[in-house]
């Protein structure tokens, strides 16, 4: 089972498969740096941290417009996978992410925020990898819609047995879904749990 562990000799983090892990901090405080480094973009601030690798790594930036890998809802799903799902996989993945009214000839261009971000969580679902990596997910959404994304990425996490890292400013969106929340102070700062 896969397992995310970041550690100093004086701490240790650790999240097991289906958890929903919050990284939580004031605006500014590192929380997308962490994410990064979780990913293998960044090093480490000390030399002592340690953090144990994934097979696959997904990682969902906070950028609006997205950048796109393909054309159409079809080529998105479909980029970078090794065995290629069939048309009724794609239409189930959809359904299972509330996109089932999106044909999967639509251009991606044309789709809005809320479409465009269950589309990439759909993508990574299909890719299935051990840790995923989401950065302010529902800071653009009212209320009510971010509160369903986390319910429903948390439902995901559990039943794929996939480790979910969430960084995000609006807490309260997460809080009742969450495994466990990690507090970060600074970029050079190991996280604490809450």
């Amino acid at each position: 089972m896969p397992k995310l562990r970041l550690n100093n000799p004086e701490s240790c983090l650790q999240a097991e498969a289906g958890e929903l892990i919050l990284l939580r901090g004031d605006a500014g405080s590192g929380k997308s740096a962490w994410l990064k480094r979780m990913a293998g973009l960044m090093d480490l601030p000390e030399a002592s941290m340690r953090m144990s690798k994934h097979a696959v790594v997904r990682m969902q930036f906070d950028r609006w417009p997205c950048v796109w890998l393909g054309g159409n809802v079809e080529e998105e799903l479909m980029f970078g996978l090794g065995a290629l799902p069939s048309r009724a996989q794609l239409e189930e993945t959809l359904s299972n992410w509330r996109l089932s009214d999106l044909s999967l000839t639509k251009e991606v261009r044309h789709l809005n925020r809320l479409q465009s971000l269950r589309l990439s969580l759909a993508a990574i679902d299909l890719a299935k990898p051990e840790l995923v990596l989401l950065d302010n997910p529902s800071a653009a959404l009212c209320e009510e819609t971010a509160l369903i994304l986390a319910e429903d990425i948390a439902a995901w996490a559990r039943q794929s047995n996939t480790i979910v890292v969430v960084a995000s400013n609006r807490w309260q969106d997460w809080h009742t879904v969450v495994s466990q929340t990690w507090r970060v102070r600074t970029a050079d700062q190991l996280p604490t749990r809450l």
